[in-house]
Formats: structure tokens, C-alpha cells, sequence
């Protein structure tokens, strides 16, 4: 399965290492340009920061809703949890019921 990060200069090289391939982005205008781009690569996952996501939601939503692939997978930064979302654990224990 193809995988593709867009998040700042820490999250791409991370994700780097265990190969996934990415684009360091610093504005919501690179963000979009670099989904765009995933999208005409046909790149089937596309990881993308939080805060860079929140940036261009509407881009973002009129994407998601037109087109069966790519799937946009929004994560935490590393600076944390947004404080309007839910951590990964309270997701989890919300919706399958296991404490982790």
C-alpha cells in the first residue's frame, strides 16, 4: 500500500525512517500543493499533520468527498493532541471499549 506524510520537518523525517516517503511543509498553501500532488501520484494514504489539515479543511473535505482514494488520515503533531480532539487512547477506548 502507498503511504505519504505531509507534516513539518520532524514528522517527515520520522516517518522517513521507517519508509514511508513525505513532504516537509511549513503553510497551508505547501500542505494543499503536496496533497495535490500525493492525489496525481495516485498515492492510496495520505498522513497529514493536524494542524496543517485544519488549515485547509474545505480543500481537504471537497477532496475527500469526490474521490474514492486517496484516504486522508489526519495525526497528531508532535506537539501533541489539538485540544478540540480526542487522543488516539480516548478514540479507542470510546468506540471499541479497551482502556489502553
Amino acid at each position: 500500500m502507498d503511504f505519504f506524510i505531509v507534516g513539518d520537518e520532524r514528522m517527515v523525517l520520522g516517518f522517513g525512517l521507517v519508509g514511508i516517503p513525505g513532504k516537509v511543509v511549513e503553510d497551508s498553501q505547501s500542505a494543499l500543493d503536496a496533497v495535490r500532488w500525493a492525489i496525481s501520484e495516485k498515492i492510496k494514504i495520505i498522513l497529514i499533520d493536524d494542524r496543517l489539515a485544519q488549515s485547509i479543511q474545505d480543500q481537504l473535505q471537497e477532496i475527500i468527498l469526490k474521490m474514492d482514494f486517496p484516504l486522508v488520515i489526519e495525526i497528531p503533531s508532535v506537539e501533541g493532541v489539538r485540544e478540540d480532539r480526542q487522543s488516539i487512547r480516548e478514540l479507542l477506548k470510546s468506540s471499541v471499549g479497551i482502556s489502553v
